[in-house]
């Protein structure tokens, strides 16, 4: 080989190692921030579960503190094992403040029928509200469920794998523990239904309007169905819920928002525009799950679930990924009762995925 071809190859393997230098470093995490803590001590069983919780289920209240920034936060969580052996954990969070348990069983009893402990969790007050009913940062307050779901690897999780499932704003709480509490440390599969909600919240709240967003545009990696237009502004009364969480009730009432509560919103969600959260878990299997409804109702779960899942562009960055189109959805949010491009009834696709990728990866 010349001296030209070796000066060439070199140049090009230094460009090379140049562009994937900066390419994944844009996915990696300065640090988690800190969570809370939870006194195992404080913890106490109740003689019953209150309503709401899967039937059978032994039930706890305790509370959880010293997140920055954010009051101490009461909650009851709930768990049941299988009969026989224990394949794992799969810890299940609700949509909206997330003050009640689950409330779709059908998914418990068949994670439960298929050998995983189940754990529900409801929160004393919304765990978006940082200081009791008064809300500064999404961010800060999702140190919370983070928390939780640490608690719960610690002191429930048997062994097998260590999952978790969200629900519209409890996938926006998953999303948090992932991207800023560095829960991909222990999490072996998310399922991520409607949402997260939270990914860009300026884009939620902003007056003008954002444009629509294509969700998973042509190309896009992991997508599984064809692309379909959506707006990523809350309404139908979510403004008002995320305007109170944020402390910045302008939040799409019709008037023009001010730079400063753009930027204060845009901050405070889980795609902030930084590298400081992180969106890479070679550990963690996800999957996603978005209504189109493209000719009915819909809201703006699609286009901010599609931020989050935007920023996955690789197999290096999770351990399986794959963001799924749900038609026929029971409202803007109901992908249990929609079906997949294959004709799959969403809670199938999604309980399969679930039990097919929560394995022990850590």
């Amino acid at each position: 080989m010349s001296g030209t071809m070796q000066w060439r190859l070199t140049v090009l393997a230094g460009l090379l190692a140049a562009v994937l230098g900066c390419a994944f470093p844009l996915h990696a995490q300065r640090a988690p921030l800190p969570l809370g803590t939870i006194n195992k001590k404080a913890v106490n069983q109740l003689a019953s579960c209150p309503a709401g919780y899967y039937p059978g289920m032994t039930c706890y209240q305790g509370k959880v503190e010293s997140c920055p920034n954010t009051d101490s936060l009461g909650f009851t969580y709930g768990y049941e094992n299988p009969v026989g052996g224990i394949l794992g954990t799969i810890v299940m969070f609700e949509g909206g403040g997330g003050t009640t348990p689950y409330k779709n069983s059908a998914f418990a009893q068949k994670y439960l029928q298929s050998g995983y402990q189940v754990v529900y969790v409801a929160w004393n007050s919304d765990w978006e509200f940082t200081n009791k009913n008064r809300g500064t940062s999404i961010k800060y307050a999702a140190c919370r469920p983070a928390t939780f779901l640490s608690y719960i690897y610690q002191n429930r999780y048997l062994g097998g794998g260590m999952c978790a499932q969200g629900f519209s704003a409890g996938s926006a709480a998953v999303g948090y523990s992932l991207a800023w509490y560095g829960s991909a440390s222990f999490l072996d599969n998310v399922e991520l239904l409607s949402g997260p909600v939270f990914s860009d919240i300026e884009q939620g709240c902003v007056v003008p309007h954002s444009s629509k967003v294509t969700v998973c545009d042509a190309g896009q990696f992991g997508c599984n169905g064809a692309e379909w237009p959506d707006g990523p502004a809350y309404v139908g009364g979510d403004q008002t819920a995320v305007g109170t969480w944020s402390g910045q009730p302008s939040c799409n009432n019709g008037r023009t928002t001010t730079s400063l509560a753009n930027s204060t919103w845009k901050q405070m969600s889980i795609v902030d525009g930084t590298v400081n959260p992180s969106f890479s878990y070679p550990q963690t299997a996800m999957s996603g799950w978005l209504c189109s409804n493209v000719n009915v109702v819909q809201n703006d779960t699609a286009a901010q679930g599609n931020f989050f899942y935007q920023q996955f562009t690789n197999s290096r960055q999770t351990a399986s990924f794959s963001v799924g189109r749900v038609d026929h959805c029971a409202g803007p949010e109901g992908v249990p009762e929609g079906t997949t491009p294959q004709g799959v009834l969403g809670l199938v696709a999604i309980s399969d995925s679930m039990l097919s990728s929560c394995v022990r990866r850590h």
